[in-house]
Parts: C-alpha cells; structure tokens; sequence
C-alpha cells in the first residue's frame, strides 16, 4: 500500500523540479496514463522515475486513479495529476517564475450552468478570461463560443447561472461527482442543474450580468464583478487544433478494420471537410495530443457532435453484436440514443447493405449505400435539403365515388395463397437457429448447471430496445417499466425462458387447476415462467455494466411487455408443469 504522504520526508532539487514539471506536463496535455508508458515516455529510468513518484505523491501533485495487479513498486499503475499539481505546473510554465505555492493567492475559478435550445450543459472550473468569453456570447445571443480550441453550441440562449467554485476542485474531478451524483447522469455532459452547483460556491450571476437577458447587447468588459484572471495554464494549440466552425461538428464512428479501410475512412472525411462539413475523426484527433484517451474521446464526440456518421462494415458488426472494444462502447451509446435522436445517426456503407455489415440492433434502418447513390444523399441529411418538396395541403379534399364491398369469402380467399417464397421462410427459419445456438452456448453455465453450482448468480437485466429508460426508471401509473430483472430458467423451441414471480394456483387430483378457489381444488405455490421468442432478442451483452453486472437482453416490447408466452411449475416439484391445455377456469 502507498504511504509516502510526508512532505517531510522528501526535498527537491532543481533537477527535481525539472524532471516532475515534465511528467506533469505530459499529464496536463494528455490524460492519465500506465506510469511505465510516463516515464519511457520521457527517457527516464526507473529508478529516478520511482524517486519523482514518491516526491509527487507527498506533495500531492500525482495519484493513483487506477491500480495496476501487482503491490507497488509496479509499472501498471494508471497516474492521473491533481489540482495542486496544475497548480504547480501553471507557477513553472505560465507565470515567468518558480515561486511557490504559499507566495501566490489562487484564482478566481468559475461553474457555469448554460441552458440553451439544443438542451443544458455545464462548464466546469472556467477561469475569469474564459467566462468573459462566455458573459458575452450570452448577452450578444451568439449561437456557439470557443473556449481553448473547444466549441459549444447552445444555438439560441435560455438561462446563464454563474457560481463561484469555492471546492478547490478540478474540472475532472467535478465532473466525476457529476456522473456519481448529479442531478442529470449520462454522458451528455448535463452533470449538474444550477441547484447542484449551489452546494460549491456562491451564485454569482447577478453580480456579474445583473438582470440581463440574452441578446441585451453588453459590449465586452462591462461585467459589474471584479474577476480575477490569474496565472492559469493555457494550452498553447496550433492553428489547426484551434480552428473554429460556425457549422455543427459531425463525428465519424468505425472500425479500424484494416489499414486499407482506415484510409478509405480518412479519405471520407477529408471529401466532406472540402465540401464545407466540420468533420472530426479519431485518427485526426489523436495527431493533436499526446497519450490520447481514447474513450474519453469518445464520449466527448458524442456529447457536442451534431452528427454521428457511422461507416459500417464487416468489422463494425463483429465487434458491435459482441460489444468489443471502442465500436461496442460508441455501438452501446447509439441504441441508446437513436431512437431518442434518430437525425443524429446517418448509417453509411461504402459498398452495397449486405446483411453481413449491419449490427442486428440497426437492422431494418435506413442506410446510405454512397457506391450506388454517390454522397448527394448525405448531403442533403447532413444540411436537411429535401429531395421533393411537397405542395401546401389544400382545403379542399376531392369526392370520391363509392366502391361495392366484396363478399367476406371473397376477400378471404386473397390470403389462402402461401405467405412467402421458400427461400424467404429457408432464410429466416436459418436465421432463427443460428440465434438460438448463439443463446444457448452464450448461457450454456446458466441453462446447464450442476447441482452444487445451484448457487449461481441466475439474475438478468431486461431492456426495451425502442423506449430503454435505463438506469432511470420512473415511476408511471398504469405504464409498464422500459426495463427490470429477471431470472433465466431455460430454454425452449420458441424463445428464451425467465421467472421474475411468484403466485398461487388452485389444483384438484387430476392434475387440472385453475386461479380461483374452488371446491376440491389445494392451493400450491408456484414459478411463473415467461418466454421471449428469438426474434424479438435483438441484442445481448455478457458483461453487463457497473450498475447491474450481469447479462443484459434487448428486446422488442409488445404492448410494454415482452412476455410472448406464460405456463407455471410447482415450486417444490419443478417438474410439474400447468398451462392452458390444463386449466379448467378459461371461457
């Protein structure tokens, strides 16, 4: 365990101070990272690398955001800097001197809570220049403002909150209590409302645009508040990095499935940049900082893109049906969200909609085939050209003559016919064993467990494919829940099998029963058992998420249920089983 919290025991020299000002600003301009990758990074040796190690821990500049397998001394360690130790760096690199901490008075810094048209967004331990910045995009109604190379897109102002953040905590370390606690979880960014902020500091927006409305007109500099700018450090960004659109950013979602399709994928983007689109790509992306976090990256495309452009490919739907690497993290956002924001998600193919590059949770979707159509089409979803435009409705609706009904016979007989080719029937009957096998060997350790394994974890969580509220789940009156758990009991010809209740029947000595009491009938406890046919699993992930770690099924609902057939088994005596060819109490 580590245990070098004494400043005491440690003094630096100016090598010291050198070397650990590098390794900060290796963590300031990346993300955390392995403490081997930091340190061979550099050209360090290990040794001198420990020694700069227990120096930043004392001093509380470095910590361990993650632990690697092993007891320290170990390289495996993910190493994350603290505010104190920005703070240190912004005294070595920004202020033109080595001061020390205790010579200078902190800066002012700022939460800000935004609420605009495109919905409610934070800004988090700003300092006084990049409020300003904020202050008069709001009282000049810009619809976007860029901030340190990062550009938001409120597009039309609702409210402006401004808070003083007296916690002393970093933009990071704000946002990992948002995500725990607040009041809107998700990766959209919304991790407080302004009431939460109130709990870091003091509400300040009066002070500093009084009772201003968006669009009022200030000019720059006219802020009421005496802000302290402070000597905090700004990322020195080359023009590229810095470039700022007044278009919305579009994100491009893929799988690097090999060096030739990488490349096709860059040569896309760089076709929709040169046609006037704010196009981003990782690759891109990860040219402009070092020790790129890959799934923060991610995340933070999806939370300010207008657009998700998302190529598919073979590549694409292996890893998003088994929800690997970063395709099944973005794959696992998009069924969430595409129902939600189904304009934000364009699907693109660069040859053809063969069943073999679709994900079966975006089977069914509209998808653009750019070999066949050419990147009209995208165009036009990408800056919502219509292809048609439609006359105005007129007032007036035309008169029509009667038609004679058919014969009820008559028209039955147009259904007597077979209802698809064989082909067609052959396809899907294949298609329906193949996801039956997949099940069956997926939960095999469920749906064939010994005895003494009787213990096992049986619980699974169920989502609506269509309407997942998931991990919110509220509470509505007459409306069946968007998710719940159950437990796996089997598998049959039609579907899979769960029990998430228990009841009572009533049943006489042949074995018939029914749900009332009745004369001559016994009460039994029994399981009831539920069947989700095949087709309506759309999708399943083993591993299951830090809420609920367990499988996860996504399902079509029907009517808020995804129940397609109900029987029961004696709870004492599971082989004895009741259904509807044994009831007595049916009409």
């Amino acid at each position: 365990m580590l245990n070098f919290k004494n400043k005491r025991r440690f003094e630096m020299d100016a090598k010291d101070k050198k070397d650990l000002d590098r390794i900060l600003s290796f963590l300031y301009k990346g993300s955390s990272s392995a403490w081997y990758n930091i340190y061979t990074s550099l050209k360090l040796d290990k040794a001198r690398a420990d020694h700069l190690f227990k120096i930043g821990f004392a001093f509380d500049y470095l910590q361990i955001e993650h632990k690697g397998a092993l007891e320290y001394p170990t390289d495996n360690h993910y190493v994350g800097i603290t505010s104190a130790g920005i703070r240190f760096f912004s005294l070595s690199n920004f202020s033109g001197t080595e001061r020390t901490e205790e010579e200078n008075s902190e800066p002012q810094k700022f939460n800000v809570y935004i609420g605009g048209s495109n919905g409610g967004f934070n800004l988090l331990d700003v300092d006084a220049q990049q409020l300003q910045i904020v202050v008069d995009a709001y009282l000049e109604a810009k619809p976007d403002f860029t901030i340190v190379g990062q550009t938001y897109h409120p597009k039309k102002f609702h409210s402006l909150k401004i808070f003083a953040n007296n916690s002393g905590k970093s933009t990071r370390e704000l946002k990992e209590i948002g995500l725990t606690n607040g009041s809107k979880q998700g990766f959209r960014g919304r991790f407080f409302n302004s009431e939460d902020l109130e709990e870091f500091g003091e509400d300040l927006t009066y002070s500093v645009i009084g009772n201003a409305q968006p669009g009022s007109g200030r000019k720059k500099g006219s802020t009421s508040v005496q802000l302290d700018m402070g000597t905090l450090p700004v990322a020195n960004h080359s023009e590229a990095e810095t470039e700022a659109s007044t278009d919305n950013p579009i994100f491009i979602s893929y799988s690097w499935d090999s060096r030739n399709h990488e490349e096709h994928v860059i040569s896309f983007a760089n076709e929709l940049r040169k046609n006037g689109f704010h196009v981003d790509i990782d690759k891109i992306i990860s040219q402009r900082k070092t020790a790129t976090n890959f799934n923060q990256m991610m995340h933070e495309a999806f939370l300010t893109s207008e657009f998700i452009i998302v190529v598919l490919s073979k590549g694409y739907k292996e890893k998003a049906d088994t929800f690997k690497g970063g395709v099944g993290i973005e794959y696992r956002l998009i069924l969430g969200e595409i129902d939600r924001h189904p304009k934000k998600y364009i699907l693109v193919s660069f040859n053809g909609r063969d069943a073999d590059i679709i994900p079966l949770g975006l089977d069914g979707r509209d998808i653009i085939d750019i070999n066949s159509n050419g990147m009209e089409p995208l165009f036009r979803k990408l800056t919502d050209q219509h292809e048609f435009v439609l006359s105005s409705v007129s007032k007036q609706k035309p008169i029509l003559t009667q038609r004679a009904i058919l014969p009820f016979e008559q028209f039955q007989k147009q259904f007597s016919s077979k209802p698809s080719s064989e082909a067609e029937k052959s396809s899907l009957i294949a298609e329906r064993i193949q996801k039956k096998n997949k099940l069956k060997k997926d939960f095999a350790k469920w749906l064939h467990y010994k005895k003494e394994d009787v213990k096992r974890r049986f619980r699974m969580i169920i989502h609506s494919s269509e309407n997942d509220t998931y991990p919110e789940q509220p509470m509505i009156e007459n409306v069946p829940p968007t998710w719940f758990g159950a437990e796996i009991h089997g598998a049959s010809h039609l579907g899979m099998e769960f029990c998430n209740e228990n009841t009572q029947i009533y049943v006489n000595d042949k074995n018939k029963w029914r749900l009332e009491p009745a004369s001559n009938f016994e009460e039994i406890n029994v399981s009831v058992i539920k069947t989700i046919v095949y087709d309506d699993i759309i999708a399943w992930d083993m591993e299951g998420d830090g809420i609920y770690n367990c499988p996860h099924f996504y399902v079509n609902f029907t009517n808020g249920l995804p129940w397609k057939d109900i029987y029961y088994i004696n709870s004492k005596k599971p082989y004895m089983r009741f259904d509807t060819s044994n009831r007595t109490d049916q009409e």
